[in-house]
């Protein structure tokens, strides 16, 4: 993305984004939210204040990057922390994969990966990339966006992640494929539609 809008006060809401900031041994942090990115504190529906993060301003996680494109974008409503409601969408992946409002599709058995077959556009993919454990009740450690087939007719998705600094088709730290035998195509973990 390289466009920008400005309906929030003049906040940049859309656009070139990293993933966050470096710690001192050189590794990205993860927390960078919606409401960080645009450099602004956050009211959740259960009256939750989370204010805004100087070191993360331009920056957004996988988590982060779906909270800003369902939550902030679409309007669904979004949670402070880890929420069991249903009704909003947690904070981290590993509590989206099982509250997030909508449905869902498929999940892993343990042995075979989601039907492909029954994805659409929209739906939010849920990985198991960086535990090592393909359990059915493995962590979710990684949620992204599912965008169709490319030209190549290979299954891509679009998230935010460490190794491509920020919401990214790229194919750097695995590609954004679920076809063949990359890290993302053996790990995805769950299929959820809002």
């Amino acid at each position: 993305m390289t466009s920008t809008a400005a309906p929030a006060g003049g906040r940049q809401v859309l656009g070139k984004a990293g993933y966050g900031y470096l710690d001192p041994q050189g590794y990205r942090y993860e927390g960078a939210d919606f409401h960080a990115y645009m450099n602004l504190g956050w009211t959740c529906p259960d009256g939750t204040y989370t204010g805004p993060s100087a070191k993360q301003v331009g920056n957004l996680d996988c988590s982060g990057y779906t909270r800003m494109v369902y939550g902030y974008h679409m309007g669904i409503p979004v949670a402070a922390g880890e929420d069991t409601t249903g009704t909003r969408i947690p904070r981290k992946s590993r509590h989206m994969v099982d509250h997030t409002p909508g449905v869902r599709i498929d999940r892993t058995n343990g042995t075979n990966p989601p039907a492909a077959g029954q994805l659409q556009p929209g739906d939010l993919l849920f990985f198991n990339a960086d535990s090592g454990d393909d359990t059915v009740t493995a962590t979710v450690d990684h949620v992204g966006i599912y965008l169709g087939p490319d030209t190549a007719g290979k299954r891509r998705f679009l998230s935010s992640r460490k190794t491509g600094n920020g919401p990214t088709l790229a194919d750097l730290g695995g590609a954004s494929l679920l076809d063949g035998a990359g890290t993302y195509a053996t790990k995805l973990h769950t299929v959820h539609r809002i």
